[in-house]
């Protein structure tokens, strides 16, 4: 273990906070989230905690955030919530129709799907443990649309979607069509896999979702691809395993959210921020004087925030 790894678990947790609010997300939050708009925020396979990479909506008190988590026990978190934003939890599963599915129960209830497991003959010798997936128990459950599960919230706000379902990520946005056709989907963060034959069966892959995201005016800002566990279980420095899954984050084009509200331009510089594309961000900023003078009347010093964000970027 490092020294310096030592010393941040040694460390008191006042000391931890302190530093964490110090750096430079935090700091741009302070400057930003207090003054940002009306946003909806949905974090659709919410187990455990909320990502604290959302921190420029998490700190903002006009957001809703809601916890899309069908297992309960996992979103204790909700009944204390720190962030000033405004929370609610739906327990409910998602689906791309709604309505009555089978939910696939795997041995290790976080690989859960309402896709079935299949591992293919092609992909049989990279499963060294065939217990995280089986056995298999089935079980009906109630599902909503995306756009079932919002109902309640604001009807017009900005809206943006986290979603780790374990290969439905796709399906769940192709059912909420409207919500696109409305213009209402500014952000979205998905897990997709990148395996030509998926573990889960008919999983939406990442490059239909780049295709169907493209369709509605979307365009990809980052990439991560995330590599299978090695065997030994050991990662190792310059020894590569397959690219098993990646995390993508995919934002409105500028020329399509041009013709939008204001309201919705500032949230997408906040998921710029979020995202921390921040030379990105300064310059949607320096040539809007739309959201200048938006967040200048809601107490933003705006000439402040630009400064942070040219040192930043």
């Amino acid at each position: 273990m490092s020294l310096g790894l030592a010393l941040r678990r040694l460390a008191p947790q006042s000391v931890k906070n302190f530093l964490r609010q110090n750096t430079l997300p935090w700091r741009i939050s302070r400057q930003i989230s207090p003054h940002l708009p009306a946003v909806v925020c949905v974090d659709v396979g919410a187990s455990y905690y909320p990502h604290a990479k959302w921190l420029q909506f998490l700190n903002a008190p006009h957001t809703q955030w809601l916890a899309v988590e069908p297992n309960e026990a996992n979103i204790d978190y909700v009944k204390s919530w720190p962030w000033p934003s405004q929370i609610s939890a739906c327990t409910t599963g998602l689906s791309r129709d709604g309505g009555t599915q089978t939910l696939h129960v795997t041995n290790v209830d976080t690989g859960s799907s309402l896709l079935p497991p299949e591992i293919t003959p092609s992909m049989q010798h990279r499963i060294t443990d065939m217990g995280y997936f089986f056995p298999v128990t089935e079980r009906r459950i109630e599902t909503l649309t995306l756009t079932q599960a919002m109902a309640g919230l604001s009807e017009v706000a900005p809206a943006f979607i986290k979603l780790d379902t374990q290969g439905t990520e796709l399906s769940i946005l192709q059912g909420a069509q409207q919500l696109f056709d409305s213009r209402r989907i500014v952000g979205i963060e998905m897990e997709s896999t990148m395996l030509a034959q998926p573990l889960m069966r008919n999983s939406g892959k990442f490059w239909q979702a780049s295709e169907y995201l493209e369709r509605q005016g979307f365009e990809l800002l980052h990439i991560k691809p995330i590599p299978a566990v090695p065997r030994s279980g050991r990662t190792r420095i310059n020894r590569n395993t397959y690219v098993n899954e990646c995390d993508a984050v995919f934002a409105l084009r500028q020329d399509v959210v041009a013709g939008l509200s204001v309201e919705h331009r500032t949230s997408l510089l906040a998921f710029y921020l979020t995202n921390q594309f921040y030379e990105e961000a300064l310059s949607f900023l320096e040539r809007d004087n739309d959201i200048r003078n938006f967040l200048g009347t809601r107490g933003c010093n705006v000439d402040a925030l630009a400064s942070t964000l040219r040192v930043a970027a």
